[in-house]
């Protein structure tokens, strides 16, 4: 392969690295243009990127490769992409049509597929090992998200798990103000809980700051992870 890069000289092997570094830069000529949330974040606010993707990172670590995963509020699509590489399928729906348009276009993975669809439309005869929900029930009032979390644990197969992420009612006056025009309801973790338990049989509640996972005093937290299993179905 002729070698178009200017690689310098400080590597063990200048033909080798070239020859490597010219083929990443032959099957991605045109990178990867982010989608205007992410364009904002690597503007303004790098650190944004690392704590949503520090999320999907815990998940991720729930996976196993055989696993049919659901995530509905996918967005941009960036987070279903870091899931499929550790399961077997992702199905990412949202109801923004902007954001699945992002999200096809960013997608390279043959094992994810975006749809625009409403999750209350989806065919309760097909049945998800993990499905996964970060940032979406705080868009949603009370009791449609009562029946938001009745309708995810109809679609779980009964080994499976629930995973869902919300920012924290004591972060609500730090948020940006993007956020608080949308935010209908942002939970206290026992309330949370007690929303879930309705549908779930087995809740393990997790906090978070920043990319940081923990299990300590939850008003201190600005957002919350919970596992959910065994659904009530």
């Amino acid at each position: 392969m002729e070698n178009n890069l200017n690689v310098g000289k400080y590597h063990k092997s200048v033909d080798e690295y070239s020859d490597l570094i010219n083929e990443v830069y032959k099957n991605y000529p045109d990178g990867v243009t982010l989608p205007p949330m992410y364009a904002q974040f690597v503007d303004k606010s790098m650190s944004n990127i690392l704590i949503r993707l520090s999320r999907y990172k815990f998940v991720v670590k729930m996976l196993k490769k055989s696993d049919e995963v659901l995530e509905v509020g996918c967005g941009s699509g960036l987070g279903s992409i870091y899931l499929s590489q550790e399961c077997q399928n992702v199905y990412g729906i949202d109801v923004q049509k902007q954001e699945i348009a992002e999200a096809q276009e960013l997608n390279r993975r043959e094992n994810v597929i975006f749809e625009v669809k409403d999750l209350f439309l989806l065919d309760e005869n097909k049945k998800y090992d993990a499905i996964v929900c970060l940032d979406v029930l705080e868009h949603l009032s009370v009791e449609d998200g009562r029946k938001f979390i009745e309708k995810i644990s109809k679609l779980l197969k009964p080994n499976g798990f629930f995973a869902c992420g919300v920012p924290s009612i004591y972060s609500y006056e730090f948020q940006s103000s993007l956020s608080q025009a949308s935010h209908i309801n942002c939970p206290d973790r026992d309330d949370l809980e007690r929303e879930l338990s309705t549908s779930f049989n087995r809740i393990f509640p997790f906090s978070m700051n920043d990319e940081l996972v923990h299990t300590g005093f939850q008003k201190l937290a600005w957002y919350y992870l919970m596992l959910c299993t065994n659904p009530k179905v």
